[in-house]
């Protein structure tokens, strides 16, 4: 057990690579369900650090890096950096771990995973947290992003990473501080062992992204397919991601749906507002 609660484990996927999971054990014989967290494009388990240790004391969580990301395995083939294959993924870590039904609080990408186990394993889906994330994905609304991935950087200390995230993502993130852009980069950057910091993913995430001529994702079918469970869907109030008339149809099409905005923040919310704790707590009793 690591001194924040967890356990690490490791699980093989269909097609051999490495899954790292963070398994929060929760309390002995706890009969809430699971929470199972899935990050956004670039992220991993540290986003959800917080979140899981906090709801641990209630119910088992569950937080893997999706491969290519963190501490599981790097992908020799990019082609399978998609979001079929991840979900593929998901089914043999809970396979794997025993687990039979989740709650799944799924940030951006996350989210989308989320919202296909609802197709794909729709027995193992239980309800769904959409963290910043609607049906419709529009490519221009990833330029920056999909810019900030195609060109990793070699750091040297991490206060230049800060800084380097800080560069990006400014205004995005209400984050006030240096050292705050600093802590914000142990996220989601990675010292070597050479001693050089740089992203803490596979810098073939982005190719499949690059060889995508889409501008408009539609995946209306699989929230649809949502519409027998509760589903909670957080919002930045500044994300270009999410964007007010999407959650509003969304809101239209799914009865049982709560939503929650929280002010001052873009793409994506870190669930610490007060408003996304609120939320959050108040969704998850009902499991």
């Amino acid at each position: 057990m690591a001194d924040d609660g967890f356990i690490v484990r490791r699980v093989t996927s269909q097609d051999g690579l490495s899954l790292y999971v963070r398994d929060y054990p929760g309390p002995a014989g706890g009969a809430d369900t699971p929470l199972l967290c899935l990050g956004g494009l670039t992220r991993n388990s540290k986003d959800f650090a917080g979140v899981a240790k906090f709801h641990s004391r209630q119910r088992r969580v569950i937080c893997p890096d999706t491969r290519g990301r963190g501490f599981s395995e790097y992908d020799s083939n990019w082609r399978n950096y998609d979001p079929a294959v991840y979900i593929g993924d998901v089914r043999h870590i809970l396979c794997a771990l025993g687990i039979h039904g989740v709650v799944v609080l799924g940030t951006s990408m996350g989210g989308l995973m989320g919202m296909g186990m609802a197709a794909a394993l729709p027995g193992a889906l239980k309800g769904l947290v959409l963290n910043d994330v609607g049906p419709i994905v529009r490519r221009k609304d990833l330029d920056v992003i999909v810019d900030y991935m195609k060109s990793p950087p070699t750091l040297a200390s991490w206060d230049d990473a800060g800084q380097h995230l800080k560069k990006w993502f400014d205004g995005v993130y209400p984050i006030a501080s240096d050292d705050g852009w600093t802590r914000a980069a142990r996220l989601s950057y990675v010292e070597r062992a050479d001693g050089i910091i740089t992203f803490d993913w596979d810098p073939d995430l982005v190719k499949p992204i690059l060889a995508d001529d889409t501008e408009t994702h539609d995946f209306w079918h699989l929230f649809t397919a949502c519409g027998r469970i509760p589903v909670l869907t957080v919002r930045g109030a500044k994300s270009n991601i999410l964007d007010v008339t999407q959650m509003d149809q969304m809101t239209v099409l799914h009865p049982n749906m709560r939503t929650v905005t929280v002010a001052g923040v873009g793409h994506a919310p870190g669930l610490a507002e007060p408003e996304s704790v609120e939320a959050l707590n108040g969704f998850l009793k009902q499991f």
